[in-house]
């Protein structure tokens, strides 16, 4: 009987995405077997994307990418890896594939504000809490009068530090605020086109090792293929344009047409662009568009 272990990060949210994909296979697969390792978080350090300058956001930025999860999975101490998308790298290593993404969350991102309806209304010099230096490029080219400073602990805790006045507001993932039933406490909602999330954001992938041939048959069952597509998209436009940063948001029509929409955030400037095509044609799609923002990018 072959054996699959699945491994997932540590965190409320991220173990309960584990337990639900391992619950997923168990159905699919009752005589295989199959446990759950949580793998430790990376250790403070550089953020998750974009780059790095002196100019950026106050505060430490704390490392939101999977990495020791994904030394796991090449090292094989686990066989699949559950990865909430926006915080993996659009350079994967060559030696480990995107098996399958499931059905995509709500990509955009959230506010959660002290007395505030949305973002508009926070005052200038109001001190606003994001997740990475991509997001603070956003605020600073949307709101430019609002300073970003690093979110460092768990959602749940920085709620609490906003309730005691340490931010005016937090912008998180929308799917992360629901995957842990905080959806309550959001006051406004960030449309794709006002504030461009992350590639990826909202979607879970399952990656294995590229030669495995036994975990990737084992998680394909898992596979929304709209979901992948969109996240095929977005990593392309993403990693084309690894050295900005980049937001970008795809959907999928119930005929195949992918429409692709990408931004750019560069000083007080947003660049922003879309492109539509067969779905089947998502990477091409996303560096097509890339090639676009980068001809504009140049006439700044």
């Amino acid at each position: 009987m072959s054996r699959i272990v699945v491994g997932n990060r540590d965190g409320t949210l991220a173990v309960r995405l584990g337990r639900s994909v391992l619950e997923r296979l168990a159905e699919e697969w009752p005589d295989l077997h199959l446990t759950v390792k949580t793998v430790p978080n990376d250790p403070p350090g550089a953020g998750r994307d974009g780059r790095t300058t002196d100019s950026d956001a106050e505060g430490s930025w704390p490392s939101h990418a999977p990495s020791r999860l994904v030394d796991a999975l090449t090292r094989g101490a686990v066989d699949v890896a559950v990865i909430q998308l926006g915080q993996l790298s659009a350079d994967l290593p060559p030696e480990l594939t995107l098996a399958a993404v499931t059905r995509r969350g709500d990509q955009r991102s959230a506010v959660v504000a002290r007395g505030y309806d949305d973002l508009a209304q926070v005052p200038a010099g109001a001190i606003v809490g994001v997740g990475s230096r991509r997001d603070a490029a956003f605020l600073r080219a949307t709101y430019p009068g609002l300073v970003a400073r690093a979110l460092t602990q768990a959602p749940e805790a920085e709620l609490a530090r906003l309730s005691a006045g340490d931010y005016a507001a937090v912008i998180l993932p929308a799917a992360t605020l629901i995957g842990l039933d905080l959806r309550e406490h959001v006051d406004a909602w960030l449309e794709a086109d006002t504030f461009t999330p992350v590639a990826g954001q909202g979607a879970v992938g399952l990656v294995v090792r590229a030669d495995d041939d036994v975990a990737f048959e084992t998680v394909y069952p898992l596979q929304h293929r709209p979901s992948f597509d969109r996240v095929r998209a977005e990593r392309a436009f993403a990693l084309a344009l690894s050295d900005q940063h980049v937001g970008a948001a795809a959907t999928v029509t119930d005929d195949g047409e992918l429409t692709l929409f990408g931004a750019v955030a560069s000083g007080e400037t947003v660049i922003q662009a879309s492109v539509s095509g067969d779905a089947k044609e998502a990477e091409d799609l996303g560096r097509e568009l890339a090639s676009d923002v980068k001809d504009r990018l140049a006439t700044l």
